[in-house]
């Protein structure tokens, strides 16, 4: 976790990178008029909890941003992480943040405030309708 000197604890400096990616991540959810939770829990599949205004709960997991060259090209392509089992089965969306410019990639993206949240479908057990013979109608005279 953290270094040790001399009896003084230090963080790594991955885990305050983290740790700034989650408050960025934050502070963008919250100017996208969202209610937002972070777990108190240090090792979740959760970083960042957000709920919109219409009731949809969104999960993310936070990751620094970072981009590598593949050997015989010339552009910068974004390393895209792996979503664990369970985070997949959560349906957890990547967050990817730019410490320096404060960019943030949401993979899948967020719908734009135009769209409708679709509402969830319940599953209702209908009950079969029955046929019934038809009474024949008396003709007035």
């Amino acid at each position: 976790m953290g270094l040790q000197r001399g009896g003084v604890s230090y963080m790594d400096k991955r885990h305050t990178e983290g740790q700034i990616c989650e408050t960025i991540l934050a502070e963008y959810l919250l100017r996208q008029d969202m209610y937002v939770f972070k777990p108190e829990a240090t090792s979740c599949p959760v970083d960042v909890i957000a709920i919109s205004k219409k009731g949809t709960i969104y999960l993310f997991d936070a990751k620094k941003d970072a981009e590598r060259i593949w050997p015989g090209r010339k552009s910068k392509q974004r390393i895209y992480r792996v979503l664990s089992p369970f985070q997949k089965l959560l349906g957890v969306r990547m967050a990817y943040v730019d410490i320096n410019t404060r960019n943030v990639h949401i993979v899948p993206p967020l719908k734009p405030k135009t769209e409708s949240t679709p509402k969830l479908k319940t599953k209702t057990k209908s009950t079969p309708k029955l046929k019934t013979k038809s009474t024949p109608k008396l003709k007035k005279s």
